[in-house]
């Protein structure tokens, strides 16, 4: 078992298949990396919340927490919520390492990917 996880983190949404993109994700995450520890995490409207994910996650063995925003662009959810969330969830859990990488958007080969798919609708 690893002790580092990846907690991919989205917004949620009142429509339940709003998430189905992001189960998606998650699920071809753990085809490609089996033995990773990995689960995902809404900040609103949807379940799991980001605290139960972290205890998941923890449960398992996670002693480091890359959190990953599911978002195209860094804005109020990605600066204030989130790092309050791993605020709350640093001190539920002192000796976790919690680090965020950039919203998906501000990725440049992810940038480059929707860039070529929409090229294809032309």
């Amino acid at each position: 078992m690893s002790n580092s996880a990846i907690l991919f983190f989205a917004h949620g949404s009142r429509d339940t298949n709003w998430r189905r993109p992001f189960d998606a994700i998650l699920a071809d995450f753990r085809g490609m990396h089996a033995t990773k520890l990995a689960e995902l995490a809404f900040l609103e409207f949807m379940q799991p919340d980001f605290a139960a994910s972290v205890n998941s996650l923890v449960e398992q063995g996670a002693a480091q927490i890359r959190v990953i925003p599911l978002f195209l662009a860094e804005g109020a959810h990605t600066r204030r919520d989130l790092a309050a969330l791993i605020e709350t969830a640093q001190t539920t859990h002192p000796a976790v390492l919690f680090t965020v990488s950039p919203a998906i958007g501000e990725v440049d080969s992810i940038r480059s990917a929707i860039s070529s798919w929409v090229a294809t609708q032309l």
